[in-house]
């Protein structure tokens, strides 16, 4: 069962409290990687060696280790969809990583490869338990989608495109990404259904990075414009990157949700967009920097106010989360439907910090 430690209440009054999750025998530390709406969360569990093992603790706060490749340990978990299935790498002995999916049992399934790819990863999979990442040769890398079954397909690429990446994926099955260009260039770009390939334009820059979709099929992202300056951009389903208006520069990553609002970090200010409208969100008082991690579909977004985690209303509004006694630095990663926050917390006064998952709810 999950342990709850004793907190303060948050600010607001509202009835919030921690919950440490539970570590595999032996083990003295642990990281969140990614939580869905049903509550469920995956990360890893570390020995007193930092050595990482991939589990995923349930919404009732019990304990699955995910099946590790024969002779290897570790991986990373990217996503987890509603039932449970599990996308990511697995690390062989080799040291090479493997993009790889695991069921809610915690059984492993190794992505195909085709013949002359050597490594790869997924990173992002859906509710159909279709994945989506990159798979690479000896000097080229490919966007990639694997079926329920497991099986490779390789996704188009642009005539003038030499390879590129697939980040998310959404309920219909299209498929956001990047593809690369001669000359380092990068170039955001989205796969419908049917595979065919869309470019998401530019702001007259060099790069453009799709970092989600949504159910919508609104893409997000960043991208240079032609003074080679990062800005946050969106593309609702059909239309080209725009920047998000009322922004400085020095965009550093964006969230969305499924009604097309954004947040995102712009410098070290934290910024939500709903159409365009643009709300700055509020920093705790005493603290100077925020940044924000995430957004659902009620529009309250999570991240932290320096090293506090906390949450904002559609109006920008802040809110600490409780910590307890000892515990002064967070690692906030996403909020789910039902409110609850997933992260990592430790403390400061112990070098290096020994963070345990968590969640808030």
């Amino acid at each position: 069962m999950l342990s709850v430690l004793v907190a303060p209440s948050a600010p607001s009054g509202a009835a919030v409290s921690m919950y440490e999750l539970p570590l595999l025998a032996g083990h003295s530390s642990s990281s969140a990687h990614a939580m869905n709406d049903a509550g469920d969360v995956v990360g890893l569990s570390l020995d007193e060696n930092e050595e990482g093992y991939l589990v995923r603790w349930g919404a009732d706060g019990s304990l699955t280790r995910l099946q590790a490749v024969s002779g290897g340990a570790g991986g990373q978990a990217a996503e987890i969809a509603e039932d449970g299935t599990v996308a990511g790498f697995t690390t062989t002995p080799d040291g090479v990583r493997h993009a790889a999916r695991w069921s809610a049992s915690g059984a492993l399934t190794r992505l195909e490869e085709p013949p002359g790819y050597v490594d790869g990863e997924a990173q992002d999979v859906n509710d159909s338990r279709v994945a989506v990442g990159r798979l690479s040769t000896a000097d080229r890398t490919r966007p990639v989608r694997w079926g329920p079954d497991g099986r490779a397909t390789l996704l188009r690429l642009p005539a003038y495109a030499e390879g590129g990446v697939a980040t998310g994926i959404n309920r219909r099955g299209e498929i956001a990404g990047q593809v690369f260009l001669p000359g380092d260039k990068i170039r955001a770009v989205r796969w419908d259904t049917a595979g065919r390939v869309h470019d998401l334009g530019s702001l007259g820059g060099s790069y453009g990075e799709s970092s989600a979709i949504n159910d919508r099929g609104t893409v997000i992202g960043r991208a240079t414009d032609g003074a080679g300056q990062w800005k946050a951009v969106r593309a609702p389903y059909g239309k080209k990157f725009r920047a998000l208006p009322s922004q400085g520069v020095g965009a550093r990553s964006a969230s969305l949700n499924n009604a097309d609002v954004v947040v995102g970090n712009v410098k070290d200010h934290a910024v939500r967009w709903d159409a365009d409208d643009t709300t700055e969100l509020a920093v705790l008082p005493g603290t100077g920097r925020v940044f924000v991690k995430g957004i659902n579909d009620a529009g309250t977004s999570v991240g932290t106010s320096d090293e506090r985690a906390v949450t904002w209303d559609p109006l920008g509004r802040v809110t600490a989360l409780p910590l307890p006694a000892g515990i002064d630095t967070t690692q906030p990663l996403g909020i789910n439907a039902t409110g609850s926050v997933a992260g990592d917390v430790g403390s400061s006064r112990s070098w290096p910090v020994r963070w345990r998952a968590v969640v808030w709810r």
